[in-house]
C-alpha cells in the first residue's frame, strides 16, 4: 500500500500531475482542491495516495491532505459512486461544505455539483450523514451542528455531546473533550460555545 509520494513535480494539469520520486515518474489523478495547493512544476510536492486496483484498471489518486483522501474513500463506498464521480465531487466543493451539506441533508446544494443528480445526492446523505465530521474544520462542524440542532432534551452540555456524536465523533473522544471544556465553560454557555470549545481539544 502506498501512503504518499514525495518528489519533484514534473507536470501539473488540472486533473492530473506527474511526480518523479527515486527515478520513477508517477501519474496521479487529483481533484481541483489538490491542484490549487500544489507548487509549480520543478518544485518538491507531496500527495497522499489512494491506490485503486481493479481487474482491468490500476490508478493512483492523489490528495493534498489525509482528510481529503479519507473523504474520497468514504465517497467511493456509496452505491453507484466510483472514483471518477468522487473526484468530480471533490473538485466542485470544499470538504467543509460537503460535510455541512451532508449532515444538514441539503440535497439542493449537493445537486449543484456537476454530475450529481437528485438520487445520487440522496444516497450520499443517507449513507454518509454523521460519518465525515472528523474530516472537516472545527468551524464547519460547528456550523453543521447548529444547523441541525433541535430543541434541547437536556442541558446544553448534553446536547452538545449528542450533536458531536451524530457528526461521527466517538463517545470516548466526545466525553473527554466535553470534560476538558467543562473546566473552563460556564454551565449556561450556549450549545455552540460548548461545541467550539470541545472541538479545540478533541
Amino acid at each position: 500500500m502506498i501512503e504518499y509520494i514525495r518528489g519533484t513535480l514534473t507536470d501539473k494539469e488540472i486533473s492530473q500531475v506527474a511526480i518523479e520520486a527515486t527515478g520513477v515518474g508517477y501519474a496521479i489523478i487529483i481533484p481541483l482542491s489538490t491542484y490549487e495547493k500544489l507548487p509549480e512544476p520543478g518544485k518538491e510536492a507531496k500527495v497522499y495516495i489512494h491506490y485503486y486496483v481493479r481487474e482491468d484498471d490500476v490508478k493512483l489518486y492523489g490528495f493534498a491532505t489525509k482528510n481529503e483522501r479519507e473523504v474520497f474513500r468514504h465517497l467511493i463506498t456509496v452505491n453507484m459512486i466510483g472514483p471518477k464521480v468522487a473526484i468530480s465531487i471533490m473538485s466542485g466543493i470544499s470538504v467543509d461544505n460537503l460535510v455541512m451539506y451532508i449532515n444538514t441533508g441539503n440535497t439542493a446544494a449537493l445537486k449543484k455539483i456537476p454530475g450529481i443528480g437528485a438520487k445520487t445526492a440522496e444516497r450520499i446523505i443517507v449513507e454518509l450523514k454523521g460519518k465525515l465530521g472528523i474530516y472537516a474544520s472545527s468551524g464547519a462542524v460547528a456550523a453543521s451542528v447548529m444547523a441541525t440542532l433541535k430543541a434541547p432534551a437536556g442541558g446544553r452540555k448534553e446536547e452538545a455531546f449528542a450533536a458531536m456524536m451524530a457528526l461521527g465523533y466517538n463517545d470516548k473522544q466526545t466525553a473527554k473533550a466535553i470534560g476538558i471544556a467543562s473546566q473552563e465553560m460556564n454551565e449556561d454557555a450556549s450549545v455552540e460555545e460548548w461545541i467550539r470549545k470541545a472541538l479545540q481539544v478533541i
